[in-house]
């Protein structure tokens, strides 16, 4: 049989162990921050990975942080909590001490809803995370590609079929427009998702010197985050007066129509 003093020492123990874990006083957190590198690849029919260029993914410790939170005053009333922090490594540097509490933090590093060459955007965030008295607690964290990007080629015989090819990508924000005389992709442009890619453009014919433009239409579905789109563009069977457009599995077609360089002469 336990003697009682025994039993309320052990009693006594696991009460101070609960209070210092999750009664008033003050914590810290640290963060490991876990960034893929590889996204969705949409080709035409085919879905695969990407592995991002290493220049474009940030380092763990470059994230910019902001913590919010709530934790109970000595009168046992609700606080509420704010802070940040340029990086993650000068929050870890500086290992602030937090009042037990809950708390959520959120990553970021680049611009959101900026669009553009180079401008990859990620994010992550950790919510309701418990901070207690005399801990410290460590918090897994991913951070992934907020935004979509896309690269744009033309085909052999499109090639073939026109000289002085000029075609534009458009968002609901910016338009990024091409010289195409080859058949290599352009570099990566990141842009917001959750909208819809247009298309429009203008050649000459090589056979005959006909100038020709391509009206502004809409291509694809509605664009995911954290996936790469290859915007291909090919010319239709010979003597076909269109262009097909495929990315994401779909294909538009875009008719040309003559330019009129004298539109006023008769």
């Amino acid at each position: 049989m336990i003697p009682m003093l025994a039993v309320a020492m052990m009693l006594s123990a696991c009460s101070s162990e609960d209070d210092l874990q999750w009664g008033a006083g003050e914590g810290k957190v640290s963060f490991a921050l876990d960034v893929p590198t590889e996204v969705n690849y949409v080709e035409t029919r085919a879905e695969s990975g990407y592995q991002l260029p290493a220049e474009l993914v940030p380092a763990a410790d470059d994230f910019a942080l902001q913590m919010t939170g709530n934790y109970l005053n000595e009168a046992n009333q609700t606080q509420n909590y704010t802070g940040s922090w340029v990086t993650v490594a000068a929050f870890h540097t500086e290992r602030p001490d937090l009042q037990a509490g809950t708390y959520s933090a959120t990553f970021t590093h680049g611009e959101s809803g900026v669009e553009g060459v180079g401008k990859a955007y990620f994010t992550g965030e950790v919510t309701d995370f418990a901070v207690k008295a005399n801990k410290t607690v460590t918090q897994q964290v991913t951070c992934a590609l907020a935004n979509s990007c896309f690269t744009l080629e033309v085909s052999e015989w499109m090639l073939n079929y026109y000289d002085d090819i000029k075609l534009t990508i458009h968002t609901a924000q910016n338009s990024f427009s091409y010289s195409m005389n080859s058949t290599e992709k352009t570099e990566l442009v990141f842009v917001n998702p959750a909208q819809v890619l247009s298309f429009s453009g203008s050649a000459v014919k090589a056979q005959n010197g006909v100038a020709v433009e391509f009206p502004k239409t809409p291509i694809g579905s509605t664009l995911a985050a954290e996936t790469l789109y290859a915007v291909k563009v090919d010319h239709g069977t010979a003597g076909a007066g269109s262009l097909s457009i495929s990315f994401d599995g779909t294909f538009t077609e875009v008719a040309e129509q003559q330019i009129e360089l004298n539109p006023d002469v008769e």
